[in-house]
C-alpha cells in the first residue's frame, strides 16, 4: 500500500457524518494503557475488559456486532464490540487513538511523525458517500478536534519501551557472553507470525502483567503509566531469572522479545529497527 503524506494545511473531507460504518469491518490495536482507559471508562477491570472485549492477547478490539447496513454491502461487516446501533460507540470519550485519527494514519518516518492517508479515495467518501456535502477541514483541524495527544504519548511511550526492552535483551546476552544468533532467530520468526499466533507466545503469567498491569491511577498520565508499566516489567524479569544462569539469561532475553513484539507492533514500533537493535545493539539506535 501506497501512503500518501498529509500536511496540516490540506484540505480534506473529514467533517464526520455521524453513519457509524467505520465502526464496522475493521482491526483496532490498542495499547496496554488504551485497554485500561476504555476498562475504567466502562466501570470493570482490565483484565475483564480484555477477556470480554479483545482478542489476540488484548491487543485488539472484538468485531463481533451485528453486521452494518449502511454504506456499500461489500462494507456490511460486524460492528466493534463496543458500538450499539441505536446509540454508536459507547466508549467514544475513551476511544483508542485508532478510531480518533480514522480516516488517516500516523507513523513515524525518519525520526519524525507524520499522518498520511492511503492513494486514491479517502475511505470516508467510498463508505460515507454524503461526506463531500459537508465543510472540508485542514488535517490540523480535524486532528485537533479528535483530540490525540494523550493516545499519542501513550502509543510513542510504548514503542520506545518496545525498542528498550529489545535492547535489554541485546545485553543481557552481550553480558552473559552468551550466543546471539538463537535470540535473533527467535525474534524474527516471531516477527512473521500473525498478532493471534504471537500472542500464543507469551506465557499467561506475562500476559497479564503486559496487558493488564495495576496502575489505575496513573492512567491521566500516559508517560507517568507506561514508566510505571515498564519498571515493572523490568523488576519482574529480573526477579523471574535472578539466579543468572546461562538457561536463566537466555530466558530474560526471550521474554524481553517475546513482550516486545507483543506491544511493540500494536503501537507503530518497527520491527525491522527492533531487529537492529539485536544485530548491532552497542552501534544502533532507533
Amino acid at each position: 500500500m501506497t501512503l500518501t503524506p498529509l500536511q496540516g494545511a490540506d484540505r480534506l473531507p473529514l467533517t464526520c457524518t455521524r453513519l457509524g460504518t467505520c465502526c464496522h469491518g475493521h482491526q483496532i490495536f490498542i495499547s496496554p494503557w488504551e485497554l485500561a482507559r476504555l476498562a475504567r471508562g466502562l466501570g470493570l477491570a482490565p483484565r475483564e475488559f480484555r477477556e470480554r472485549y479483545t482478542d489476540c492477547g488484548g491487543t485488539r478490539l472484538l468485531f463481533n456486532g451485528p453486521p452494518g447496513t449502511l454504506g456499500p454491502p461489500a462494507h456490511h461487516k460486524p460492528a466493534c464490540s463496543l458500538y450499539r446501533a441505536e446509540g454508536g460507540c459507547t466508549v467514544h470519550a475513551d476511544r483508542p487513538l485508532a478510531c480518533r485519527l480514522y480516516p488517516l494514519g500516523r507513523q513515524r518516518h525518519e525520526g519524525a511523525i507524520r499522518y498520511f492517508h492511503p492513494d486514491g479515495e479517502l475511505p470516508c467518501i467510498r463508505l460515507c458517500p454524503t461526506v463531500t456535502t459537508l465543510p472540508e477541514q485542514t488535517v490540523a483541524e480535524y486532528l485537533a478536534g479528535q483530540d490525540p495527544a494523550s493516545g499519542e504519548l501513550a502509543h510513542d511511550a510504548y514503542a520506545r519501551l518496545a525498542y528498550g526492552m529489545v535492547q535489554a535483551a541485546a545485553v543481557i546476552i552481550r553480558e552473559g557472553r552468551l550466543d546471539r544468533a538463537p535470540l535473533a532467530a527467535f525474534f524474527h520468526a516471531g516477527t512473521a507470525l500473525p498478532p493471534a499466533e504471537r500472542a500464543a507466545r507469551v506465557p499467561p503469567g506475562w500476559l497479564e502483567q503486559l496487558t493488564a498491569p495495576p496502575l489505575t491511577e496513573l492512567i491521566d498520565d500516559p508517560n507517568a503509566f507506561v514508566a510505571a508499566h515498564g519498571q515493572r516489567l523490568a523488576d519482574a524479569i529480573q526477579r523471574t531469572f535472578a539466579a543468572g544462569t546461562p538457561a536463566d539469561l537466555t530466558a530474560a532475553a526471550r521474554t524481553y522479545v517475546t513482550l516486545a513484539l507483543h506491544v511493540g507492533p500494536t503501537v507503530g514500533a518497527d520491527t525491522a529497527v527492533m531487529g537492529q537493535l539485536l544485530d548491532e545493539p552497542r552501534d544502533h539506535r532507533p
